[in-house]
């Protein structure tokens, strides 16, 4: 048996260092000290110091969860491997982590509804780009699926909208089918469904006017049939109109720009 000669503060908050026998033991975390009732002219024995030290262990590696969690909402996954960072063992991890649980600090079903409701609002997100980050995050599939059902048809299509127009901003400069095909496409990327996507499309308004679309492809055109002016004009003519087809451009509205390009060759 050893006895508790001293117990001293040490300089990092809530620590403190044991002497046993005047000679430094080990130190522990306050909620270990107050656990075990240690105090001076206790008597303890090996198996109780090794509880003891281990316990600490545990409660160090607490501390460390909750100056974590301290900053935003945390799964599992990413608490472990936040303790794996700091040299925290598998199983002072694993008793860490039931600890936070059983408290609510830890809940990656709650996690997943608050990202679910935190991405319809700050830097929007599609159901399938959610998913994927909840995955990355070690969040279980069951628990998705029930996040990503208070993501209603609704207010996708109404988030989608926005991104929409946007987009159509971006793409002003190409044809009416381009834009199209590419403001589906980016919305795909943000995790949006295609047939949301063909929704979006086919509610909103995103043709070109006339004169919008005869400027857009004059401005390709011209660059085209500058860059292709040193082959045959056969050869010209063929790239030139391959390229605008590629680009979504009616035939009709092609065959009227190329007219102008080869009365003046």
């Amino acid at each position: 048996m050893k006895t508790i000669t001293k117990i001293a503060t040490q300089k990092k908050a809530g620590r403190y260092s044991v002497d046993l026998d005047k000679q430094f033991a080990f130190g522990v975390s306050e909620s270990v000290l107050i656990k075990y009732g240690l105090a001076k002219g206790r008597e303890l024995d090996d198996a109780l110091i090794e509880q003891i030290k281990h316990d600490d262990e545990v409660a160090k590696a607490f501390n460390i969860a909750i100056n974590y969690l301290g900053h935003a909402l945390r799964t599992i996954k990413q608490v472990k491997q936040k303790l794996t960072e700091k040299a925290v063992s598998e199983a002072i991890q694993d008793q860490a982590i039931a600890q936070l649980k059983n408290l609510g600090y830890l809940d990656d079903a709650n996690y997943a509804r608050h990202y679910v409701a935190t991405k319809k609002l700050i830097s929007p997100k599609g159901p399938n780009a959610i998913k994927m980050d909840l995955k990355q995050a070690g969040i279980l599939d069951d628990d998705i699926e029930m996040a990503l059902e208070t993501y209603t048809y609704e207010e996708q299509i109404e988030i989608a909208q926005k991104m929409a127009t946007k987009f159509a901003n971006t793409y002003k400069r190409e044809s009416t089918r381009a834009k199209q095909q590419k403001i589906i496409q980016a919305l795909a990327n943000k995790g949006f469904s295609f047939d949301i996507g063909q929704s979006v499309i086919s509610e909103l308004n995103f043709e070109n006017d006339d004169v919008t679309e005869l400027d857009n492809i004059k401005r390709q055109a011209d660059k085209l049939w500058h860059r292709y002016r040193n082959v045959p004009l056969s050869q010209r003519q063929y790239k030139t109109k391959s390229y605008l087809y590629t680009k979504g451009y009616h035939r009709e509205t092609i065959d009227v720009i190329m007219s102008a390009f080869e009365s003046e060759s």
